[in-house]
């Protein structure tokens, strides 16, 4: 509303304010969700670059499982055939691998964007990250899944429960999804970075539960034969690495660094800069003060200067004598005789 003298009221100044946040922060929404699209899009297509490359693949998986063994690392086929006695179980688990993996990081990453946007952008940049190192070991490293291993190792006994018992996530006649790019795991790096952000940003005493998540995960997908533990070490390191990197402390010696070697710096990745890039001044180099014989010879050149510049300083010119003076105000003797000659009534 307009008063009769034209000026608007607070009331509707308040409204459109809200409208203007309000439409500034779907613009925001919207932007991050197609940002984030785009970067799966992306992602997805990169892993079918691994597409007729699937004899090494299998090579690298005969190389991935001796490695293991190596390390001594608890062998997955022991671990499925424990699994094996329960068909139930290892139906659940196949749901479990078919269901959870998107849905729980498209439900993290949009309750982070709307009623968590501080933490937003460290999240983002750790999930952008590691997905994008991830990516291109998809790309260098194609790696067969341990179900394809009996087909080069007939010794070891896998078996693929989403073919056998299912329910799978691949069909007969599946085009879309690159089966080659097993390492590493985004089912356990994804689970590590949801639980991470649960963990960090909530203050109830449940929140630890979402350890839980990983756990499960890397379960899941070793019993399924879907993943080697190799895969889930290296896709949690990628999450692990990202989410150290992103710490404010690690981004503000980055920064200072990139200043030092005079390279471009924008804003950190631990808060939002609605002002544009933030820049750091560089850090000043402290004064050393002197201490011992060197700083009581300092007092003491001091001293010595302070005295003789007293000593040479002309002195401070003295003031006339005041009018309220009593020297000044007290009379002569001959005045004073006047004074008494012209006082005596005799005289």
């Amino acid at each position: 509303m307009v008063s009769a003298t034209g000026q608007v009221f607070s009331s509707d100044r308040h409204q459109s304010g809200r409208v203007a946040d309000l439409l500034r922060s779907s613009a925001f929404v919207i932007s991050q969700i197609v940002l984030l699209g785009s970067l799966y899009v992306l992602y997805d297509l990169g892993r079918h670059l691994a597409t007729g490359r699937e004899l090494e693949a299998l090579r690298h998986s005969v190389r991935v499982w001796h490695l293991e063994r190596l390390f001594d690392l608890p062998d997955e086929a022991s671990v499925q055939a424990l699994a094996l006695r329960s068909t139930r179980l290892l139906e659940l688990a196949n749901r479990f691998y078919v269901t959870v993996h998107f849905p729980a990081a498209i439900v993290f990453l949009l309750w982070v964007l709307l009623f968590q946007r501080h933490a937003w952008r460290r999240v983002r940049t750790v999930i952008a990250v590691s997905t994008g190192v991830a990516l291109m070991i998809h790309i260098v490293y194609p790696l067969a899944p341990p179900r394809y291993l009996p087909r080069v190792l007939p010794q070891v006994n896998l078996v693929d429960t989403g073919a056998v018992i299912g329910p799978s996530p691949y069909g007969p006649h599946d085009t879309v999804a690159n089966q080659y790019a097993a390492m590493p795991s985004l089912h356990i790096g994804w689970a590590i970075l949801e639980a991470w952000g649960v963990i960090t940003i909530l203050r109830v005493r449940a929140r630890w539960l979402a350890i839980l998540h990983p756990i499960i995960t890397t379960i899941v997908v070793v019993i399924t034969a879907n993943h080697y533990w190799l895969d889930g070490i290296i896709g949690g390191g990628l999450v692990v690495a990202a989410v150290q990197l992103t710490r404010p402390e690690v981004q503000t010696r980055l920064r200072l660094w990139a200043i030092m070697c005079h390279l471009p710096v924008g804003a950190p990745a631990g808060a939002d800069a609605p002002g544009g890039p933030v820049e750091v001044a560089a850090p000043r180099r402290p004064v050393r003060q002197p201490s011992g014989p060197a700083a009581l010879s300092a007092s003491a050149a001091a001293a010595v200067a302070t005295a003789t510049a007293a000593a040479s300083s002309p002195p401070p010119p003295s003031s006339p004598p005041s009018s309220s003076s009593p020297l000044l105000s007290r009379p002569s003797a001959p005045a004073q005789a006047r004074r008494v000659e012209s006082a005596d009534p005799a005289g």
